[in-house]
C-alpha cells in the first residue's frame, strides 16, 4: 500500500484517483483521494457537481461507473477500514463454492468494537492471521479454508466437503491449508469444529487434531498477544538440504519450534530435530524450542523477551 501511495503521490490527483479506482471496482475512500493530492474543498465539489457519488459514509465512485456487486463489497470493506475483509457467505460467493449465491455482505474484522455498517453483517475475531486473508476479484477476503471454517455451523458435512473437494479440484484450497486453519481455533458461535474435523478425516488419511496442532495454537497466542506474526513453516536452506521452521522470524532469524509428542517420539525424529537445530545455530539462528507440556503463556512470554532482545541488539 506504501508503494501504491508514493505512485499516487506523483501522479495528477485525478489520474492518480481513477487508477486506484480501476482496481478497486471504480471504489475508493476519502482518504485516498486526500492522499492522492484532493482538498477536501476539492473533494466536495466534485461530489455536489455529481463528479463523483456517495456508496458509503467515506466511501465513493465515479458517477458514471455502473453498479457491481464486486463494488458493493468493495464499498463495505473499504467502509469498514484497514483489516476488514469479505468472509463468511459473501467470500463463498466470491470463491464460487457449490450452493451459495446469496447477495447478503457479510465482513469480519479483528476490531475490538462492533463494526456497523448498514445492510452488512459484521464478525469480530480476536485473532485474525495473515495466512487466512487472501483476494478474490480484486476485494479482500478470507480464504477458502477460513471461509469454510466460517460457514461450518451454518453447512452439513456433505455440503462442507463438497464445497472442499471443489475448491481443490479448482486449485484455490489445499488439504493442508485446511487442516491449518481449523487446527488451534476453539468453538466459537457459528463455527462447528465437529464437522470440520468430520471433513478433514474423511479426505487426510490418519488425521487426528492432536499435539501436531501445537504450533498453531501458539501462532494464534502470539498474535493474539499483540506480538509480531511470525511465519508460519517458514523454508530455509542448511548446509545444501531444505528445510522447515515451524515459526519464525527470518529478519531477526528468530526460530521457534514447537514438538508435539506424537510427532517427535521416534529416535529417529529425535536425533533430525536436534541435527536442524545444530544447523540452524550455525547459520546464525537463535533457536526456541518447545515441547506440548509447556504452557502457551510462558511460551508467549519467552517469545516475547526474545524478540526484545534481538530488537535492542539489532538497533
Amino acid at each position: 500500500m506504501s508503494h501504491l501511495l508514493g505512485m499516487m503521490a506523483a501522479m495528477d490527483p485525478i489520474d492518480a484517483i481513477n487508477a486506484l479506482a480501476t482496481r478497486q471496482h471504480a471504489a475508493f475512500t476519502t482518504a485516498q483521494a486526500r492522499a492522492a493530492g484532493m482538498s477536501a474543498d476539492a473533494i466536495t465539489h466534485r461530489i455536489d457537481s455529481g463528479m463523483w457519488r456517495r456508496l458509503r459514509p467515506g466511501v465513493l465512485a465515479p458517477a458514471g461507473a455502473p453498479p457491481t456487486w464486486e463494488q458493493a463489497v468493495m464499498a463495505a470493506v473499504l467502509a469498514a477500514g484497514p483489516g476488514a475483509v469479505a468472509s463468511h457467505v459473501t467470500a463463498a460467493r466470491l470463491w464460487e463454492l457449490p450452493g451459495i449465491d446469496a447477495d447478503r455482505l457479510e465482513l469480519t474484522t479483528d476490531r475490538p468494537r462492533w463494526l456497523r455498517l448498514e445492510g452488512v453483517t459484521a464478525h469480530r475475531v480476536k485473532t485474525f492471521l495473515a495466512i487466512e486473508h487472501s483476494v478474490r476479484r480484486r476485494v479482500p477476503t478470507t480464504g477458502v479454508a477460513r471461509t469454510l471454517v466460517d460457514m461450518s455451523g451454518r453447512l452439513t458435512v456433505a455440503q462442507l466437503g463438497s464445497a472442499a473437494d471443489v475448491a481443490q479440484r479448482k486449485g484455490s484450497l489445499r488439504l493442508e491449508d485446511l487442516r491449518l486453519c481449523v487446527a488451534g481455533l476453539l468453538p466459537a458461535r457459528g463455527r462447528n469444529l465437529g464437522r470440520m474435523h468430520a471433513v478433514l478425516r474423511k479426505r487426510l488419511p490418519g488425521y487426528d487434531p492432536g499435539d501436531s496442532d501445537l504450533e498453531m495454537r501458539v501462532l494464534r497466542a502470539i498474535v493474539e498477544a499483540g506480538l509480531p506474526e511470525p511465519e508460519l513453516q517458514h523454508r530455509v536452506v542448511l548446509a545444501g538440504r531444505r528445510r522447515r521452521i515451524d515459526l519464525a522470524y527470518p529478519e531477526l532469524k528468530l526460530a521457534i519450534e514447537v514438538d508435539g509428542w506424537d510427532t517427535h517420539r521416534t529416535r529417529s525424529a529425535f536425533d533430525a530435530d536436534r541435527a536442524r537445530e545444530n544447523e540452524l545455530v550455525v547459520a546464525g539462528w537463535r533457536v526456541l524450542r518447545f515441547t506440548s507440556a509447556a504452557d502457551i503463556a510462558q511460551i508467549v512470554a519467552t517469545v516475547s523477551a526474545a524478540l526484545a532482545a534481538l530488537s535492542r541488539t539489532a538497533g
